[in-house]
């Protein structure tokens, strides 16, 4: 159990992860539309090479993938992605009701 638990904290700490998950929570976005969006989020500047490893290794993950047709190109979440990104969102819930509380430094 720890070392899933290890797994699933590692993969959080990866720079621009949790970022590009929550971004594709509503949907499919073009490369570009991506960006833009985790650009908006991020403290830092986002480098384009940064956001190809992360989301390469998303895919790699299983948690995104890189849906291509004729006539365009997208990234989107896959199934265990849009379980993941509900997980986190139920752990934002957890952290921020205690923090308020004083459960959290």
């Amino acid at each position: 159990m720890t070392n899933d638990l290890e797994h699933l904290l590692n993969l959080a700490k990866r720079k621009l992860s949790v970022i590009i998950l929550t971004a594709l929570r509503d949907g499919p976005l073009r490369y570009s539309k991506l960006h833009h969006a985790v650009s908006q989020t991020s403290p830092g500047t986002v480098h384009a090479r940064t956001l190809t490893d992360t989301l390469n290794f998303l895919c790699a993950k299983d948690l995104v993938e890189h849906h291509q047709d004729d006539d365009a190109a997208d990234y989107r979440l896959t199934a265990g992605g849009e379980e993941l990104v509900d997980l986190l969102g139920e752990i934002k819930r957890w952290s921020r009701e205690h923090r308020a509380s004083g459960g959290l430094g």
